[in-house]
């Protein structure tokens, strides 16, 4: 019987990947709809603390302000990001260039040919090579702009009547108490993970273009935006976001000192942001395992890249909140929580 249910529990879950894997396409851009529903949310209910406009604005309006200025802050991000692309695409000769010096003075002192080298594993590397799966990302976000709008007003209409669902679902009162505790559990964690962890990223984002206006480092911008971004991803993101300045600081000034310095001195943001001040802030409120937060990066990296990389932590959540209401995947839950304590609504 046991092992009738686990077959059933491993061909379940191979359905639902292949499934979420296959229907990408739809479901990236409403993922990222209800990520941009959540923080319209917060901003309408930071909003409606102040008295005059919880009496005067109605919901509707409050919702359409709330939209329109994310996504006036997402098409300032999307210049300011294109921008520095073309910028970086104009300095390319100058790279390299710069490279063929690096390469000769790596040559000279150590006998070592790092271009032979890595096209023996590259085959004729291109830096434009490096700027076009950018090119390529913002693209598919371009494309996907129509659909996530369209899923955001949709769910804006739905929220309203939600709950009176959830109500008429579940008419027997205990039931309906614990599925509204669910549902308001993964709302508070959800919401304090994304305000808090954009706190975080905005320091550390803003400290890094600093640094990096300081050294003197093209595009500034551009690579304190990436760092941003990227410090949504656990453990990796902020590995990715440090590196690939480094290079570039490397590249524009043609020595190895400067993308050292670039490294140590962005790095050094990111282990302090990192490791002192984000655990500070965040404390352990999500209960979840590191182990699980690098095996969910992974897994839902190779399912929906780098947005599954991005939702990897939330969504991981929100499913141990969800099997921690049935006896049958509760231990399922103990396992993928950080304390082994759940906390069940009443």
């Amino acid at each position: 019987m046991r092992l009738q249910r686990a077959t059933y529990l491993v061909v379940l879950l191979t359905a639902l990947v292949y499934i979420l894997y296959i229907c990408q396409s739809f479901l990236i851009p409403m993922a990222l709809a209800f990520l941009i529903w959540d923080v319209i949310r917060g901003l309408r209910d930071f909003f409606s603390r102040i008295k005059f406009v919880k009496d005067k604005f109605p919901i509707w309006l409050l919702n359409t302000i709330s939209f329109g200025a994310i996504f006036l802050v997402l098409s300032i991000l999307s210049n300011l990001i294109i921008n520095g692309i073309n910028q970086l695409t104009l300095d390319l000769p100058q790279y390299e260039a710069n490279v063929t010096h690096i390469n000769a003075l790596i040559l000279e002192k150590y006998n070592f040919d790092a271009l032979e080298k890595i096209g023996n594993y590259t085959g004729n590397f291109e830096f434009t090579s490096l700027i076009q799966p950018i090119f390529n990302g913002l693209s598919a976000v371009l494309a996907d702009g129509f659909m996530i709008t369209l899923y955001c007003i949709f769910i804006l209409l739905e929220e309203s009547i939600f709950r009176k669902k959830i109500r008429l679902i579940f008419k027997n009162e205990k039931d309906f108490v614990r599925m509204n505790g669910m549902l308001n559990e993964i709302d508070t964690l959800f919401t304090e993970y994304l305000s808090l962890k954009t706190m975080v990223s905005l320091l550390t984002g803003f400290l890094s273009y600093i640094v990096l206006l300081v050294l003197g480092v093209h595009s500034p911008i551009l690579w304190a935006i990436l760092i941003f971004l990227l410090n949504y991803i656990p453990s990796i993101g902020s590995l990715i976001a440090t590196t690939f300045p480094a290079i570039f600081a490397m590249l524009q000034f043609g020595d190895l000192s400067s993308g050292i310095w670039v490294l140590v001195s962005v790095g050094t943001i990111q282990l302090v942001v990192g490791n002192f001040i984000e655990p500070k802030i965040m404390g352990n409120s999500l209960n979840i395992s590191p182990l699980v937060v690098l095996v969910a990066l992974i897994v839902w990296g190779a399912i929906w890249g780098i947005v599954g990389m991005l939702l990897s932590v939330p969504i991981t959540v929100m499913m141990i909140i969800i099997m921690a209401q049935f006896e049958n995947t509760k231990s399922l839950a103990i396992l993928l929580s950080a304390t082994g304590e759940l906390k069940t609504p009443n």
